[in-house]
């Protein structure tokens, strides 16, 4: 069984977007804009990416193939035997 991808990348549509108006922007030799799209893309991306890392949720480990992950079944193998996952072992493995 294949895993599904997910197509809502968020960082990789972020980054097709900034190429696409960079070279608009370049077409123009619009350089200053330019700029200020790459630093609000990469500003963007960041704080994505640290409040997609704080959201608090569950975390299962396969029994299977003792993949972590958030999912019903197991990205990996797919199987649905799973357990609680805490980093600090306060329940689960």
């Amino acid at each position: 069984m294949k895993p599904k991808l997910s197509q809502n990348n968020v960082p990789r549509n972020t980054i097709i977007l900034a190429t696409i108006v960079t070279a608009l922007l370049g077409a123009f030799r619009l350089v200053l804009l330019l700029v200020l799209v790459w630093v609000a893309a990469l500003v963007f991306i960041v704080i994505y990416q640290y409040s997609s890392t704080r959201k608090p949720a569950s975390n299962f480990v396969c029994l299977d193939c003792a993949t972590v992950h958030q999912e019903l079944a197991c990205p990996k193998c797919g199987s649905k035997l799973k357990k609680m996952y805490s980093r600090d072992n306060k329940y689960g493995v």
